[in-house]
């Protein structure tokens, strides 16, 4: 399994091609953070075209309405409810670790009360008391008393109806794009009365991956590298269309080899040798692994040793880092032309 090869790979050694070094975790960690159990598959996509349009339209519409003075506010979110929150939250439980980011990231650190398990990032939220893991203990949500719960709506539906019947006040935020991440970072700020904040921090994103696309576009279409990003190695996973995964390569230069595919495929190791791959994305520690695979030896990204890693968080989770991730893919693919 790829837990299993991370343990070995050596990660961080300069000169292998590791891209980044940050702090390990199980692959299966975030696979189920994501509420996809151990295989990507399917939670994700379990959407009809008419829901995704309705909470579109909503959120263009809608998003948020401030009275003068601030507060009362009322939060569209996307589950499509009218949120109306009285007063400046205090206390704030987050139920997932992308919201974890984005709340400290507007420097509402000091407020969360209550995170998960999973919520590792910035080191400090690993020192809030948890409210459950990937599983939500709802009395233990309650007993934080929280005047302002933020959750992910695909992942979480029943946690929040149960929440919503306890008469707490829940957000739920559902992005899938970096541009709907940025939506998710002005519905939070709005709501927490920090949507000054979130505007500014929104346009400097904005601008780091308009650089990022500027740099894209000079190199040719028909010469953008080929990229195969790996989730899983056993059995071989990756990342196709409607993933952040692809958003990020698109937008840093590179043509993803499962970009026709919805979704998180199971692949064949042929689909990689077929492709003539250029650049190999790993987001497991496991590069000596995939150099040491006899059948990969002569795919051009094995053979010129264009194989990196990448933080899986920077690639999956969707809070203002997606766009470390976004500018680490385009150094690699802008340099290598």
């Amino acid at each position: 399994m790829c837990a299993t090869a991370c343990a070995g790979s050596g990660a961080g050694r300069a000169g292998e091609g590791v891209l980044l070094k940050m702090p390990r975790s199980p692959m299966s960690s975030w696979f189920r953070l994501l509420g996809m159990g151990k295989s990507p598959a399917s939670s994700w996509l379990r959407r009809s075209a008419a829901a995704i349009l309705f909470v579109t339209l909503l959120a263009a519409a809608a998003g948020s309405v401030c009275a003068a003075g601030g507060y009362p506010v009322s939060i569209v979110d996307d589950t499509g409810a009218a949120v109306e929150i009285p007063r400046e939250p205090v206390r704030i439980v987050s139920l997932a670790p992308s919201n974890t980011e984005i709340l400290f990231a507007l420097g509402l650190g000091d407020r969360v009360v209550g995170v998960t398990s999973a919520c590792d990032y910035p080191e400090t939220a690993k020192k809030v008391d948890k409210v459950g893991d990937y599983n939500i203990n709802i009395e233990a949500v309650v007993a934080k008393r929280p005047d302002l719960v933020v959750a992910v709506a695909d992942l979480q539906m029943p946690v929040i109806q149960k929440l919503r019947e306890l008469k707490l006040r829940v957000v739920a935020v559902n992005p899938r794009t970096l541009e709907e991440v940025f939506h998710a970072i002005g519905v939070i700020g709005d709501a927490c009365g920090a949507g000054d904040v979130a505007r500014g921090m929104i346009d400097g994103l904005r601008a780091r991956v308009a650089a990022v696309e500027s740099k894209a576009a000079t190199i040719p279409a028909d010469s953008r590298p080929r990229v195969f990003v790996e989730i899983w190695n056993d059995p071989l996973m990756t990342a196709g269309a409607g993933t952040f995964v692809d958003d990020l390569v698109r937008r840093a230069g590179g043509r993803n080899i499962v970009g026709h595919i919805e979704g998180w495929p199971q692949i064949s190791p042929e689909t990689v040798i077929s492709a003539h791959t250029d650049f190999i994305i790993l987001t497991c520690f496991n590069r000596a692994e995939v150099m040491a695979r006899h059948e990969w030896r002569k795919v051009p990204a094995v053979a010129e040793g264009r194989v990196f890693e990448i933080h899986p968080d920077l690639m999956v989770r969707p809070g203002p880092r997606l766009v470390d991730g976004l500018e680490a893919l385009a150094r690699l693919f802008v340099s290598g032309q």
